[in-house]
């Protein structure tokens, strides 16, 4: 047994104490003295000045003071708090509340913070954490904290635009020596459980949930919004990707809003190539906000807007300087991204020692005797050497040269060598296109084209996000930087937490979507009901005490009414 508001010791104290003083209580009696007085107008006098009651050598009467030791003891117990711990209490519990998308439709959220606090009420203070689980899974109350500083933490809490973490919490109990050797995670709210995972859990874990949820409501919403090049080929146009996804037992969407910078998109700009799917195409590649409305009339309003921010394309304008192999002019002609201009250039294509340009991120075309290495990268910003060597190679195209065939055409090694600067500059053997084959291959208008947006430092864009999984790694930019360099520089995965707003890099803002789990309303593999709190959740111990001190004052009383006690 513990006590959340005495150490043991001062509850045992606290009983000795009460034992001794109520003894001491029932030693005195009432002690009758007679006082003669010559009139009866001074007996009030004489009475006040006689003691009523004097500490008598002779203990009687052990049922009621026993009677009201016990009541007494009952009350002391009430006050220090007693927790239970046994078997059943005794099991660590993690009380996972759910904050996702699966569980703000209705008053879905509200039963589970209800039914949290109830259960909190019948647990040990030390054997028990509350986790919420939303774009994150942030700890709301630690074990041994009191369960008071939830209410004001619950606050300012809601339902975010997320698919659940639950499952990361169980990604994370799966590991060795994390999870204690008997674990409950019981899950408050409609959160799906993969069953991969449920697989892989320690076997002194449970998983469970709190509530048994009706079936959910019918939902439709959006489940996919992404942009591509257009089709048309227009290097400054995108096509617009719409899907609309939903629980099969939705009715289809009536009425559905694009606008483009608040102003409403016409109808006939929309194609159906399916019942759930639309496009509108050769939408100007300008920076505008587009957003999409549905008027589902479901419960779960997360997924009815979607928005997403359009890249922003740009030719990227290149000067050329020096007596360049004429692959170059072409590879530039090519790319309608790229722009051959005498005034006002982005970057420079030339000779090594053409003095043109020379505050410009420069391409350079140098002699095999005058550079050790056949690419030279002289790179800008805060990364590390590794890092930026690894995403340079990628952007540049690097990665797509043949440079096994190379070096056996220049019969040397071709290699890179990287080094920090204050200008972007990318210099290339002159040999490799005058003496060897690299100007005929199919990756050198890839290289040229890469090169002029890496010096340029255009950002790439992602055709779509979506919360819950990772950003698209192909890409020179990533939110992964712009966030958090150490996630890239593992090589791990950035995952979006929740649908809203990203600034990139650049500072254009792209907008994650729900997943379709949420949108569908999946409800992931079956769990069984939990047993947290069961028992002692709606009293407590202390009701019981309280109750049993009660039930005692009225034997107490009834043993006075049949003079059996004094």
């Amino acid at each position: 047994m513990n006590f959340a508001n005495l150490p043991l010791i001062g509850v045992l104290a606290g009983i000795g104490g009460i034992a001794a003083l109520l003894f001491l209580l029932q030693l005195l009696r009432i002690r009758h003295v007679e006082v003669a007085v010559s009139t009866t107008l001074f007996w009030r006098a004489a009475a006040r000045e006689a003691p009523v009651r004097v500490l008598r050598g002779v203990f009687r009467h052990p049922l009621a003071y026993l009677l009201v030791l016990a009541i007494c003891t009952l009350l002391w117990l009430a006050f220090a708090g007693p927790e239970a711990h046994d078997d059943r209490t005794s099991t660590y519990r993690v009380m996972f509340l759910d904050g996702s998308a699966h569980n703000a439709a209705g008053d879905d959220f509200e039963q589970a913070v209800a039914k949290l606090k109830s259960d909190l009420a019948g647990l040990p203070d030390a054997g028990r954490e509350v986790i919420w689980g939303g774009a994150r899974n942030i700890k709301l109350l630690k074990a041994g904290e009191d369960r008071l500083l939830l209410e004001h933490r619950l606050a300012e809490l809601a339902p975010e635009a997320a698919p659940s973490a639950l499952n990361e919490q169980l990604r994370l109990f799966s590991l060795p020596g994390v999870a204690p050797e008997s674990l409950d995670l019981v899950v408050y709210g409609r959160a799906p459980a993969d069953p991969s995972l449920l697989e892989t859990l320690p076997p002194g874990m449970r998983v469970s949930r709190a509530i048994d949820y009706p079936a959910s409501t019918p939902n439709r919403g959006v489940a996919a919004l992404g942009v591509n090049p257009a089709a048309s080929g227009r290097w400054n146009r995108l096509d617009l990707l719409i899907r609309i996804g939903g629980t099969p037992d939705a009715a289809p969407v009536d009425t559905m809003v694009v606008e483009v910078n608040n102003q409403p998109l016409e109808d006939d700009r929309l194609e159906w190539p399916a019942a759930d799917m639309a496009m509108v195409r050769d939408l100007p590649a300008d920076g505008s906000m587009v957003e999409v409305r549905l008027d589902a009339g479901d419960e779960l309003a997360l997924d009815d807007v979607a928005q997403l921010t359009l890249p922003t394309r740009r030719a990227v304008r290149i000067a050329l300087a020096g007596d360049l192999d004429p692959a170059v002019e072409h590879a530039i002609e090519a790319d309608p991204g790229l722009e051959i201009v005498t005034e006002d250039p982005s970057i420079v294509i030339r000779e090594r020692g053409a003095g043109s340009f020379g505050d410009l991120p420069a391409l350079e075309f140098a002699s095999a005797d005058d550079q050790e290495t056949a690419f030279e990268i002289a790179y800008t910003g805060d990364d590390s050497a590794e890092l930026a060597l690894r995403s340079s190679i990628a952007a540049i195209g690097l990665d797509q040269i043949d440079a096994a065939g190379l070096a056996a055409e220049a019969g040397r090694p071709v290699g890179v060598q990287l080094r920090h600067a204050e200008l972007g500059r990318i210099s290339v053997w002159d040999e490799l296109l005058v003496h060897y084959n690299f100007t005929g291959s199919r990756s050198f208008p890839l290289f040229v084209s890469r090169a002029a947006r890496w010096l340029a430092g255009e950002p790439a864009w992602h055709p779509y996000l979506a919360s819950g999984k990772p950003l698209p790694p192909a890409t020179v930019w990533s939110l992964a930087t712009a966030a958090d360099p150490s996630l890239d520089a593992l090589g791990a995965d950035y995952v979006l937490g929740a649908a809203g707003t990203v600034m990139s890099s650049s500072g254009e803002a792209a907008v994650a979507l729900l997943s379709d789990t949420v949108t569908g309303r999946n409800a992931g593999t079956p769990l069984a009901m939990s047993q947290a709190g069961a028992g002692f959740a709606d009293t407590g111990f202390v009701s019981w005490l309280i109750l049993a001190a009660l039930l005692l004052l009225g034997v107490e009383w009834y043993l006075y009414q049949r003079g059996l006690m004094p």
